[in-house]
Parts: structure tokens; C-alpha cells; sequence
């Protein structure tokens, strides 16, 4: 069986795939790259952060919700 083009599925159809293959990183990376939105905040990576730092980024993104 071979894949479907990722860029030319609908966001839904594309996360309804990624649900029945979940180990697919072509198809996570086509959702979570390169569909991105261009505004979304980009945090940075956390091996060089401080506790507080994470503690922060994750307080402030929690209370967006």
C-alpha cells in the first residue's frame, strides 16, 4: 500500500492518518513542520535551561489555555 501525498491532504485528514499511524514521521513532520503557523512561539530547546526557565515557559503556556 503506498502513502498518500501528506501536502495535499486536509489538516483533518492528515491528523486522521497520523492517528492510525502514529510511528509515520513523514506525515507527523508534513503536520508539525512544515504546516506550522508562521506566528506560533518557538521555545527554545530545554537541555540548557534552568528549572525556573522550563517552569516558566510551561506556566505561561498553561495559562493560555
Amino acid at each position: 500500500m503506498s502513502k498518500p501525498n501528506f501536502s495535499q491532504l486536509t489538516r483533518q485528514e492528515l491528523k486522521t492518518y497520523i492517528c492510525q499511524h502514529p510511528t509515520d514521521d513523514e506525515a507527523i513532520r508534513e503536520l508539525f513542520v512544515n504546516r506550522r503557523h508562521p506566528d506560533a512561539k518557538i521555545y527554545p530547546f530545554p537541555y540548557n535551561m534552568t528549572k525556573e526557565e522550563l517552569a516558566e515557559v510551561f506556566r505561561h503556556k498553561n495559562s493560555n489555555q
